[in-house]
């Protein structure tokens, strides 16, 4: 798995919407109304979690999210090509790049190993569909966040301890 910075996505985004190929208008600028490239209706894409979206994982546990990608008129496979698959943890906003295994036509696996608690955002894009044509999913791990936790003093057994050291009876709410 490789981090990306959320600009390095919207560039990458941006580039590839750019790339596109636009309507011109019909005979501008001299041309040939039949050679006019016209713009494609977007693809239309059925998608379907094939894991429970409401399981809460556990931290530096791997879990293989499997999901179901076609096209929604005809049916047909998404190609593992075309498909972009980001994993966004809400905390510290960085972006992982999840490499889409197929486990057979239309079916797709990725690896999911939370490094700690908290909320994934789970975004998959199809190339040539409308941005946001597939609704990102939310991952939640549960578990204890490393670093400061602060800890009421009538819960604190140090608190506690030191007072009745010095003669304070501590006070409980």
């Amino acid at each position: 798995m490789r981090r990306t910075s959320l600009t390095h996505w919207v560039l990458v985004l941006t580039l590839s919407l750019a790339a596109l190929p636009r309507a011109a208008a019909a005979g501008a600028g001299g041309r040939d109304p039949q050679s006019v490239v016209t713009e494609q209706e977007p693809l239309k894409v059925k998608f379907t979690p094939l894991f429970d979206v409401h399981k809460r994982y556990k931290p530096k546990k791997t879990v293989k999210l499997r999901f179901h990608a076609v096209e929604a008129v005809s049916g047909a496979a998404i190609h593992k090509d075309k498909l972009i698959v980001t994993l966004r943890h809400t905390e510290d906003k960085t972006i992982e790049t999840l490499a889409p295994k197929v486990v057979k036509p239309g079916v797709f696996e990725v690896p999911f190993t939370p490094p700690g608690p908290g909320l994934y955002i789970l975004q998959v894009l199809v190339h040539g569909a409308r941005l946001g044509e597939i609704v990102p999913l939310r991952l939640g791990v549960v578990g204890l966040a490393d670093g400061l936790v602060e800890v009421p003093p009538d819960q604190d057994a140090d608190f506690q301890r030191k007072a009745r050291a010095h003669g304070v009876r501590p006070t409980s709410r």
